[in-house]
């Protein structure tokens, strides 16, 4: 029960986070746990906006690569043009290193084509990294 109100709390800060930035037109670029704190009270802060991107609102997308390859969204990795759902892909990765101990990809290998969840994780966890572009 302990690591579920963990990643709920820890994932809805992060969520909300995200969906300000987002507002804001900032997409972070290089989200990973090590630019994630935690305040003195227990909440998230999003650090290190060295590499963000501003003014990209709505479906308007750009291109570049720059961030931490391992938590990159294929299109980025494809050098092709994105938008901020390359965020959620990366909080994908990050809820999963928080629910299941480890990147849903191989050690060596990145194949962001599929993912592997072990076969204990709830269903309602594997719906909500399916959504955010992680599933099959």
């Amino acid at each position: 029960m302990h690591l579920f109100l963990f990643l709920s709390f820890y994932s809805a800060e992060l969520i909300c986070g995200l969906q300000y930035l987002h507002s804001l037109g900032i997409i972070h670029r290089d989200l990973k746990p090590e630019n994630i704190l935690l305040t003195c009270e227990g909440h998230v802060k999003i650090a290190d906006f060295g590499v963000a991107a501003e003014e990209v609102f709505g479906h308007n997308t750009i291109r570049g690569k720059t961030g931490t390859c391992w938590y990159m969204a294929p299109e980025m990795l494809a050098n092709k043009k994105y938008n901020a759902a390359i965020d959620w892909w990366a909080f994908g990765i990050i809820l999963s290193e928080m629910a299941i101990g480890r990147s849903p990809f191989d050690d060596y290998q990145q194949d962001t084509e599929k993912p592997v969840f072990p076969e204990w994780i709830s269903t309602t966890l594997q719906d909500l990294l399916k959504k955010v572009g992680l599933g099959n």
